[in-house]
């Protein structure tokens, strides 16, 4: 008896999409065959799957993308500006999870484990709604690793954050503009960079590439152009003087690196309240008499509250997208993993809407995004 992998998952493939694995046993015409599949990582059994053949054929079609999608963390990710490069995010659970693939059979009762075997690799990337498993992972290669259009807006000292995806060494150049259009000094360059999974997340804002490439961003910057060897460059256009305090977004994109948002526009806070209470008489026996008021004049209560429990949220604007933005920004809306950033904090944070509509000029002219966020955090007052 042999098993034979017909069919593994090749290149990058996303770990949110199926991993089929496709495998074939000369038992499989056996009545009470079953297929044995174990899944490792790191050396560490996740699970044992036994499966009957396929009637039509005696094969047996393995989804292991339910089990290694549990794998991932998101903790790699530290929001800060002390350098141009925050993270590389490694292939045991960060940016991919390599798992081994064990394929047995039991056959008649009798168990036989790791008659074939293989590595591969599942990425943390989300497929698109459109081209599904035609465009992936490598129409990204050497790209900024992002949905987002290759522009966007930041003020002096706030965080950009972007990623990159490579097989090559990087070095990070920059070149500053000013409101004519005419290039600032030079061309600023860092030194070469070893990306050694292909992954790099960045921050992009001036206060990071300040301290990477060793200059200042000043107010006679307009804007300014990040780029990688000769890659695809990132204009930031510098912004000023804002009418209302800005709140800037960071959030796991679709590519499974982090992206930011500025909302610039009008945000509101507000709070809601979860009172908890029990109620008591509003009177009390005093001898002959029975009082509704004390001495000093305060009315006795007819209900207690016990516990108050207050949780937040700040409903954001920011300034009218074009249409390539509003494409990017739902990968905001489907996002797992958001910040807000607040005095130089961040705070996790849930978006409370669940619908999202696509917004093209054409139709719906200039319109501002509002988000309303949902801070995962309550507070307690004090207890009775």
């Amino acid at each position: 008896m042999a098993i034979t992998i017909n069919t593994s998952p090749s290149g990058s493939p996303s770990a949110h999409d199926a991993l089929w694995h496709v495998c074939s046993s000369t038992a499989s015409g056996t009545t009470d065959m079953k297929y044995v599949f174990d899944v490792y990582v790191g050396g560490t059994q996740l699970v044992r799957v036994k499966q009957f053949p396929e009637p039509s054929n005696g094969k047996a079609y393995f989804d292991a993308s339910p089990i290694i999608r549990n794998e991932f963390t998101f903790e790699w990710f530290e929001p800060i500006s002390s350098s141009a490069y925050v993270a590389e995010p490694n292939i045991s659970g960060e940016i991919a999870v390599v798992y081994n693939l064990r394929v047995g059979e039991e056959v008649s009762g009798v168990t036989t484990l790791n008659m074939a075997s293989g590595n591969v690799s599942g990425f943390n990337w989300s497929p698109n709604l459109f081209k599904r498993r035609v465009d992936g992972l490598s129409t990204k290669l050497n790209k900024w690793l992002t949905n987002r259009p290759l522009y966007a807006n930041a003020a002096l000292g706030e965080n950009l954050f972007a990623g990159f995806y490579t097989n090559a060494n990087l070095i990070l150049q920059c070149q500053k503009f000013d409101a004519s259009n005419n290039a600032i000094g030079s061309i600023l360059s860092g030194t070469t960079t070893v990306v050694e999974n292909g992954f790099l997340q960045l921050n992009i804002g001036t206060t990071a590439l300040s301290a990477t490439l060793s200059t200042t961003f000043n107010d006679s910057v307009k804007y300014y152009d990040v780029w990688f060897n000769s890659l695809d460059k990132l204009r930031v256009y510098i912004t000023c003087n804002p009418k209302y305090t800005t709140i800037p977004i960071h959030f796991l994109n679709r590519w499974g690196l982090f992206d930011s948002h500025r909302f610039d526009l009008v945000s509101k806070l507000s709070m809601d309240i979860d009172r908890k209470s029990f109620t008591e008489r509003d009177y009390k026996f005093n001898g002959n008499s029975v009082d509704y008021i004390s001495s000093n004049n305060v009315y006795y209560g007819g209900k207690i509250n016990y516990s108050n429990s207050a949780t937040w949220t700040y409903k954001l604007n920011s300034t009218p997208l074009d249409d390539d933005e509003w494409v990017w920004i739902a990968d905001l809306m489907q996002s797992p993993q958001i910040l807000l950033e607040y005095d130089g904090y961040f705070y996790p944070v849930t978006i409370k809407r669940t619908t999202y509509e696509y917004n093209k000029h054409v139709v719906d002219r200039l319109k501002p995004l509002e988000i309303e966020f949902e801070l995962n955090t309550s507070r307690y007052t004090q207890l009775r």
